[in-house]
């Protein structure tokens, strides 16, 4: 009975592992959206500029 309840243990820990591991990954993947975003803005307006100066 006792290995029956460690190992029920493990899954539970290891189900809320993957759970925060899948909540990080979803923050890495939005902040990586974002920074993605903010790095081809910086670009647009760089060559709008260099553009509007000739």
């Amino acid at each position: 009975m006792e290995l029956s309840t460690s190992q029920g243990k493990e899954a539970t820990s290891s189900t809320q592992r993957q759970t925060r591991i899948q909540a990080k990954n979803k923050a890495l993947k939005g902040a990586r959206a974002r920074l993605y975003i903010i790095c081809r803005c910086v670009v647009m307006l760089l060559c709008w500029k260099e553009s509007k100066d000739e």
